[in-house]
């Protein structure tokens, strides 16, 4: 019985670094698109990560049925509650990803004017990649010291990302002061960056799990 729930917690845990990959993935041919004003970069994204709530129910599934066939103790008991959360909040990051590479489009037809925002925006990219790769590798860190540096990592770069996301807000009000007729469209480009910054916040939330995976305590997101 033993080796069975090693295998099929092993499973688990593979499942969910395999969505995790296709999330970074995916963000990565996001930002690409964008950059390189690439739109079939931006379907390929939106292809990988169609089917992440279906993965999120195939993990949550093996995960609840492990629960029941074997109830594990404490910390094992820890570990498949964290990848169960984890799952989800990658599955919502994938939601936000999506979300922003349908809205290249908008950005590589030239309906908005972008290049005042240009260097704020792919600092601010920059660092929700930095956040989002820090929480993907505390998913695999195996010592404390490790979860410690990237729950700094990710600290700093969510930081980054509130202090760009305030900069880059004023700048397009101004601009929508400037040019009124592109009102709407600048908003909703507000309204897909928010969502990005979101990924940050969750990412924080991927290393408090993998943390509580490992050391216990409370959980606090």
């Amino acid at each position: 019985m033993l080796t069975n729930y090693k295998e099929i917690l092993n499973k688990s845990r593979r499942r969910v670094l395999a969505l995790a990959s296709d999330v970074l993935t995916a963000y990565e041919l996001t930002v690409a698109a964008s950059r390189e004003g690439d739109l079939e970069k931006a379907s390929e994204a939106r292809n990988l990560l169609k089917d992440a709530h279906n993965r999120n129910s195939k993990i949550d599934n093996e995960i609840i049925k492990t629960l029941a066939l074997f109830s594990p103790e404490a910390r094992d008991l820890r570990v498949v509650i964290a990848y169960l959360k984890i799952t989800s909040e990658l599955t919502r990051i994938s939601d936000y990803i999506r979300s922003y590479a349908k809205k290249v489009k908008m950005q590589i037809s030239g309906e908005m004017e972008l290049s005042a925002l240009r260097d704020d925006m792919n600092s601010f990219l920059e660092s929700t990649r930095k956040s989002l790769e820090a929480a993907i590798a505390s998913i695999e860190a195996e010592s404390e010291e490790q979860l410690e540096n990237l729950y700094r990592k990710v600290n700093v770069e969510e930081s980054k990302c509130d202090d760009i996301i305030s900069i880059l807000e004023k700048n397009i009000l101004q601009q929508i002061c400037v040019n009124p007729e592109d009102a709407e469209d600048m908003v909703e480009f507000i309204k897909s960056i928010r969502k990005l910054e979101r990924i940050s916040d969750r990412s924080v939330n991927i290393v408090k799990l993998a943390y509580f995976a490992q050391k216990g305590g409370k959980l606090k997101l």
